[in-house]
């Protein structure tokens, strides 16, 4: 008697798959200048159980695409990459350099839009759901911004390089604000408990941020250590389990992983080793968050109507919360406005939000659809204001021209 493949099995081939088709979407992605995130998505949606993928499984008489238990693994494999190569991107270092202006611009870029958004769909939905909605309007795409600006050639501008300052501080900023929701949602409003939650979790979440980058580059330091390879990602996955045993989320301990990898002599390594890993599974949570959500519901007028919404106050509250800060440390200039707009697109963090807001059940297929359409404007909408306004962050600073060789003197 033959033995029917399992669910492990076909959520192994969909993952495959999946990535297959990524690697194919990203070539077209790119030459139309379209961000891979956005790309990922709509592949995602495509290829879900609730469109392509069904009459598929129906022609080949399998359940080869649905969203198993197996396949949610593998995503969440791909986040806790997506979080840690973030951390390495820029080390603790590079944000205690970023300035008070870069630091102002984050908090105040993320926690307007959180309250904006927060208390008008409290209106709407629950406060569970609501808060939930304000910390995925709240997260700017770190993974866009740093593409976009690779790709106009405004990196190694001042503005630039505030502008990618103020997108890393906003994932530390966004990631706080996620651990503080996450103490509240599923408990009762009150304001003592949820105030002595709030205050243990923002402690917790620091002291483990400092004893980590104080701890980790030491031990990475020490030469048997430093000989083994994969040490950083030995790292990587106990900081995740003691994170996850502290009633935290995963992404957390590996977005505080990546800040303490980065400040030590194996950070060159472990980001060369993290970006072939990232090529190859990076793509699979935001393909996999595309396929939960039933496309069909896009015909309904007021998930549109929410979702637009949704992105509208999370791209005025970004730019009203990032602009008096940019103009503090840039001056009066075109460049301060481009800075805010560059902070508009949303992505990995307001997706994983979404993921976990279905997980537990506080979202349901409209809310889900509310987050992927602000993801899929916001992106879109920041990535073409940006290359409109490549201009106003300037040139990049050039190297001084090296000075003539003295000519040579003839011996009398």
């Amino acid at each position: 008697m033959a033995v029917l493949p399992s669910d492990a099995y076909y959520a192994l081939v969909e993952v495959f798959v999946f990535l297959a088709f990524a690697e194919l979407v990203h070539s077209f992605a790119e030459k139309v200048g379209l961000p891979d995130i956005v790309a990922d998505l709509v592949l995602g949606m495509a290829l879900s159980g609730f469109a392509l993928g069904g009459l598929l499984n129906a022609l080949l008489g399998v359940p080869l695409f649905g969203i198993s238990p197996y396949l949610l693994l593998f995503a969440d494999f791909s986040v806790i990459l997506l979080l840690f190569a973030a951390g390495l991107g820029g080390g603790f270092q590079g944000l205690r350099r970023a300035g008070w202006p870069a630091v102002g611009a984050a908090i105040a870029g993320d926690v307007l839009p959180f309250a904006v958004v927060a208390f008008l769909f409290s209106r709407i939905y629950d406060l569970d759901a609501a808060l939930l909605l304000g910390v995925a309007a709240a997260a700017t795409s770190s993974a866009v911004v740093a593409s976009v600006t690779q790709r106009e050639r405004i990196a190694k501008t001042d503005a630039g390089q505030f502008l990618m300052n103020v997108a890393a501080l906003d994932d530390v900023v966004a990631l706080i604000l996620l651990s503080v929701v996450l103490t509240i949602v599923g408990g009762q409003f009150d304001v003592i408990s949820v105030t002595g939650s709030v205050a243990e979790s923002v402690v917790a979440w620091v002291v483990l941020l400092l004893a980590s980058v104080v701890v980790i580059p030491r031990v990475l330091k020490v030469p048997r250590v430093r000989e083994l390879r994969g040490m950083p990602f030995l790292i990587l996955f106990v900081l995740v389990a003691i994170v996850i045993a502290l009633g935290f989320s995963a992404v957390i301990g590996a977005f505080i992983a990546g800040l303490a990898i980065a400040e030590s002599i194996a950070a060159d390594r472990t980001r060369e080793i993290t970006e072939v890993l990232l090529l190859v599974f990076g793509a699979l949570f935001f393909v996999v968050t595309g396929a939960q959500f039933d496309v069909g519901e896009l015909t309904n007028l007021a998930l549109v109507g929410l979702g637009l919404l949704l992105a509208t106050l999370a791209a005025a509250g970004k730019v009203l919360g990032v602009y008096p800060f940019a103009r503090l440390r840039l001056g009066p200039s075109p460049a301060s406005g481009a800075v805010a707009v560059g902070m508009v697109p949303r992505g990995e963090i307001g997706l994983i939000v979404g993921s976990i807001g279905l997980s537990l059940g506080v979202f349901d297929q409209t809310m889900l659809g509310e987050v992927l359409l602000m993801s899929l404007a916001t992106t879109l909408a920041g990535a073409y204001f940006v290359r409109r306004l490549a201009g106003t962050f300037g040139a990049p600073p050039t190297a001084p021209a090296a000075a003539p060789d003295p000519a040579p003197t003839v011996p009398s």
